[in-house]
């Protein structure tokens, strides 16, 4: 009888293993956002009008940064934090909570002019404000001064999305959403910098124990500082040369770092190699940032920027989502059968993206049509192979 109820107690439980912890939903919803609101950028480049209050291509950045991209990092942080601290973070109906508030934004951003612009201000800009606030708890509580700089990250986005939507109702000239927009896309940079130089090298050696990772710390410090200060005046008027030459150095610095970790003994582990390969695409988004400010090539501005959004968020964000719902679900670190095609889409998309402004209008444009078949191919498969994988509960019955 008791195994019975034990049973029962189980099924009961099951549809709220959902929202045990961080990842499983914002993952979810953040792949199926961003399958949708490409589908949705493809209809408007091919003249489809949509009723939002912006130029269609602000709407699209701030979609893509503050709708996906923001989604993966809460499902991230989440989940990491409550590892770093040993606190929990947000779960249960605080979760469920959570995720209604960025899905409303979601809601009134497609909405335009339905919605009045200073209800889509408000409702828009609530969700990172409460991950800050969920985050931020265990950290200072546990004075986990490591992580403190993360929130200053996401306190950086919290005053971006205000200035955006200030811009956006008029108070502030709409000069101001392109330098929001770089700024938002250099913030996360950083924050893959400092993400991506911690796990990266420990997944590696965790997989391979034979191999030699190299870490010196003076250049982790000197690659992440010259990155900070890159990505900190990049947009500051007056400051373009001086930043240019830093972002060549902070781009060939983390490329250093990366030489040392590893990366020729990944390609039969794809699970490795994606990660080094979005990686990769930061120290070159990084140099081609650098080369365009300090004029030293023309025109790189828009080249560099999707070399960071499309080629290093899309691939290690993929990445990322496919490696951590397999070791939080307690299953073993395999790649599902199938899911190599997702990053094989995503690489052609980044080069894709990435060459569309050096090709002539005609296949420029066809360019940027397969570049989000490929994204959107990219992240369907994820969804195939990884809805129940997000779920479904843990297979070691674990909590979580």
């Amino acid at each position: 009888m008791s195994s019975l109820n034990s049973a029962s107690e189980s099924q009961q439980k099951k549809p709220w293993v959902f929202f045990a912890i961080g990842f499983r939903p914002f993952f979810w919803f953040g792949a199926v956002m961003s399958c949708v609101w490409m589908a949705l950028w493809l209809l408007f480049l091919n003249g489809v009008e949509f009723n939002v209050n912006l130029p269609l291509p602000y709407w699209h950045a701030h979609e893509m940064l503050f709708g996906f991209v923001s989604a993966i990092i809460a499902g991230f942080l989440l989940t990491a934090v409550k590892n770093w601290t040993g606190r929990p973070t947000a779960s249960g109906f605080s979760l469920f909570f959570l995720l209604i508030v960025w899905i409303a934004g979601r809601v009134v951003m497609l909405l335009g002019n339905s919605v009045p612009d200073i209800a889509t201000a408000i409702v828009d800009t609530a969700f990172i404000p409460c991950l800050f606030f969920f985050i931020g708890r265990p950290i200072i509580a546990t004075r986990n001064t490591r992580n403190i700089g993360i929130l200053a990250i996401l306190g950086g986005l919290i005053i971006c999305n205000i200035l955006f939507h200030l811009s956006g109702m008029g108070y502030l000239s709409m000069g101001v959403i392109p330098f929001v927009l770089q700024t938002v896309i250099n913030a996360v940079t950083l924050l893959m910098v400092i993400i991506g130089g911690r796990v990266i090298p420990a997944f590696t050696q965790n997989r391979l124990s034979s191999v030699k990772i190299y870490q010196f710390t003076w250049l982790n410090h000197l690659a992440l500082t010259t990155t900070t200060v890159f990505l900190m005046i990049d947009t500051i008027p007056g400051m373009e040369k001086f930043a240019g030459y830093l972002g060549i150095a902070a781009g060939s610095l983390n490329f250093i770092r990366l030489l040392g970790w590893g990366w020729y003994k990944t390609f039969p582990h794809p699970l490795l190699w994606i990660l080094h390969l979005g990686y990769l695409w930061i120290c070159a988004g990084l140099i081609a940032k650098g080369l365009d400010s300090s004029y030293l090539v023309d025109d790189y501005r828009n080249i560099a920027l999707h070399m960071l959004a499309t080629g290093a968020m899309g691939t290690l964000i993929l990445g990322m989502m496919s490696r951590v719902a397999l070791g939080h679900t307690g299953r073993p670190m395999e790649l599902p059968q199938g899911m190599l095609k997702s990053y094989i889409f995503i690489t052609l998309a980044g080069i894709t993206r990435v060459s569309a402004p050096l090709l002539p209008m005609q296949i420029s444009t066809v360019a940027l049509f397969l570049a989000g078949g490929l994204w959107i191919s990219a992240y369907l498969i994820f969804l195939y192979y990884y809805t129940p994988i997000l779920w479904k509960s843990r297979i070691d019955g674990r909590p979580g």
